[in-house]
This record gives C-alpha cells, structure tokens and sequence, in this order.
C-alpha cells in the first residue's frame, strides 16, 4: 500500500462567489456529482451573484465574533467528479486557497490514474508525492484503547476525572508506558488532522 500526498489549488468554482475570508470546516458528496460543504466565514455571501450559478445556501449560522457558518450545496464538483471522494482519505487539510491530502492507495497505478482524473476534472495540482505506507500513519490498537478510555473515564477533561494512574491501572500498563501511548496517539492525531 501506498500513500499519496497532493496539495492543489482550491478547485471549487462557488470560491469566486464569495466576498472575504473563507475556511472550508468539511466537504461530503452531495447528490450525483456535487457536494455539501461546511464553511467559516468572514464576510459576506452575494445572494445576487450566487443566483443561478448551481449554488444554493442550505443553512447558516451566525457565530458570537462575528463570522458564520454556512452549509451550501453545489451541483459540481471538480473533486467529486474526478473521483477523490471514493478514495481512503487519511488527512486533508484547506489552508490559504490549497487543499493537502493523504490519500491510501492500493497501487502505483491506482495514484497514477487519481491524479489523471483529478487533472481531467480541471483541478490544478501543485505537488504530489507517492510513498509506502508507514507504520505511524496509523494508531495501533493499543493506542486507539488507550485514547477511547481516556476520553470515556475522562482523562481528557478538565478538571480530570480520572488521573493517569488510576487509566494506566485500567490499561495494564505502568503509568510512563500509559503516558507514552496516550502521547504517541495524540501527536499521530495531530500529523494526520492537522499536520499534512
């Protein structure tokens, strides 16, 4: 197996149709061949400009400083038709107008043919790197035990309902063999979510 890294230009054509600051939260197909997107706004949405153009606002929600969330709906999308929604996605991240994933992959071919497709579709790619899997791009089962019983007995809360020696008792292991895992968790966690 393979890992497929790609950073590409944002290649949703409602991005034109907004006026600020936008950071895309998630994207689920939607319909055939569009999509649902989750976004944070700072600023405005032009409902004249957005008429017509297969784009419709489903539901926003104004937030206390001033931005808003908004789940608009398109009928294309550039992502959706060059397959990439259908691929094992470990990570992606949207940051200042480029979208980076890590995608698996079974084979060479099965990344070959993606980027063609995604190219086809019109998406604009900046880099892309294939790699053998590695063992910490995914949590072992002792870590994924460890963090779901810490976040169940409440290691994670604060003020902490459970210390760490009381969730390493739990675990059966010693307390630094417990804070180990908890750690080596987390920071995969943070290079899959938000460290591509």
């Amino acid at each position: 197996m393979y890992v497929l890294e790609v950073v590409y230009a944002i290649p949703c054509p409602w991005r034109s149709l907004i006026n600020g600051e936008v950071r895309i939260l998630s994207c689920r197909p939607w319909g055939e061949r569009g999509s649902s997107v989750l976004l944070k706004l700072k600023g405005s949405i032009d409902q004249k400009r957005i008429a017509g153009k297969n784009v419709h606002i489903t539901s926003t929600y104004r937030l206390r400083d001033g931005q808003s969330l908004i789940i608009l709906r398109t009928n294309s999308c550039p992502c959706r038709i060059s397959g990439l929604n259908e691929m094992h996605i470990l990570s992606s991240r949207v940051d200042a107008g480029i979208i980076k994933v890590r995608i698996v992959c079974e084979s060479k071919s099965e990344a070959k043919n993606l980027l063609s497709r995604m190219r086809a579709s019109g998406i604009r790619i900046l880099s892309a790197k294939l790699r053998t899997i590695r063992e910490e791009d995914i949590l072992t089962p002792r870590q994924e035990e460890a963090l779901i019983l810490g976040f169940i007995r409440g290691y994670f809360d604060n003020p902490r309902r459970i210390d760490l020696g009381s969730l390493s008792k739990e675990l059966g292991v010693s307390k630094p063999t417990a804070y180990s895992m908890i750690k080596r968790a987390i920071r995969k966690l943070i290079r899959q979510t938000l460290y591509v």
